[in-house]
């Protein structure tokens, strides 16, 4: 069943669906019962609600847990990645466990092949206020009514979790955050960011490799046109092995973690895809946790379902 207003939502039509739904009492005249203006882009499938766009930053979305949401889980995808598609049946999980149902997961959508790394990594560090720790108001109501009952307790709990080129986005904001305040002498409070944990889906940490089918195509008379064509983005550049935000990075976060005692965040848990074609699988001396699963692929190894639930257990636990 299409939403009642406006376009299909990115990433399909599943994802779009509350933990506690309700369906509508006539589904004949479904679109009928459809409120006829909403405070925020809402978007539904005759069952309330669903996810919401947010409008500035453009490209963000957000499901709103339907019970008491005790953390906020922010999603930042990979180079040629969505804000929704990339994490493709996350959402369902606030349907089927007590954890994912106390959260508020916000996916953060940017253009891959027009941001580069730093201008994203500091887009989420500006606008992460707005979502934490204090719910966003405005995704926790529409007409009036909320979406539950607590709609402005803080969050106990920020997790980042990052995929690919936005493992790498999500190293670079959080060590520009501990470097500025490290360098202000702590003065002010602690940025939101430094209180978060990471969970790392085949970081581009140590930089792109062409492997696989993309070996094959390197090796190719049209890798050099594609090459040209995906070199016109500063991300991909950037994430050629050695480059400057590689080992800028990685140096910076490795110092600051030795150096000091309260720089958790910094310090990574990771989940790589085995084998991975893309990405060049380094971890930074300062991470926790490095672990492999078999069997999916770089695209595969952050998209949970049925038969592959290992993505909803990471996040939630850190462990695989």
């Amino acid at each position: 069943m299409l939403p009642v207003k406006g376009r299909r939502p990115p990433g399909g039509l599943l994802p779009f669906i509350f933990a506690r739904s309700r369906w509508c009492g006539d589904m004949a005249n479904c679109s009928n019962s459809a409120p006829k203006s909403w405070r925020v882009n809402v978007y539904y499938l005759c069952m309330e609600p669903t996810a919401v766009r947010v409008d500035d930053p453009a490209g963000w979305w957000m499901y709103p847990s339907s019970t008491t949401a005790s953390r906020l889980i922010v999603f930042v995808h990979g180079f040629g990645g969505s804000a929704i598609s990339t994490w493709n049946n996350f959402a369902k999980g606030q349907q089927e466990s007590r954890w994912w149902m106390e959260s508020d997961l916000l996916f953060v959508g940017y253009n891959s092949k027009r941001d580069g790394i730093k201008g994203v990594a500091d887009r989420l560090r500006r606008n992460l206020p707005r979502f934490y720790p204090t719910p966003y108001g405005p995704a926790m109501s529409f007409e009036g009514n909320s979406v539950r009952e607590d709609i402005s307790s803080p969050y106990s709990e920020l997790i980042v979790v990052g995929h690919s080129l936005g493992g790498l986005i999500v190293r670079h904001a959080v060590v520009d955050e501990a470097d500025e305040w490290l360098k202000a002498g702590r003065m002010g409070p602690k940025p939101l960011l430094l209180d978060s944990t990471l969970r790392l889906f085949s970081p581009a940490s140590a930089g792109f490799r062409a492997a696989g089918v993309l070996g094959v195509a390197r090796a190719s008379g049209f890798w050099p046109a594609l090459e040209m064509y995906l070199r016109r983005s500063s991300a991909y550049t950037d994430m050629q092995p050695g480059s400057t935000i590689l080992l800028d990075t990685r140096a910076r976060t490795e110092r600051i973690v030795d150096k000091e005692q309260d720089m958790d965040a910094l310090q990574a848990r990771i989940l790589w895809a085995s084998p991975d074609q893309v990405v060049i699988e380094g971890k930074y001396d300062s991470d926790v946790i490095s672990r492999s699963v078999d069997g999916q692929s770089h695209r595969s190894v952050c998209k949970p379902r049925g038969d592959y639930p290992a993505p909803w257990e990471f996040v939630e636990r850190g462990v695989y």
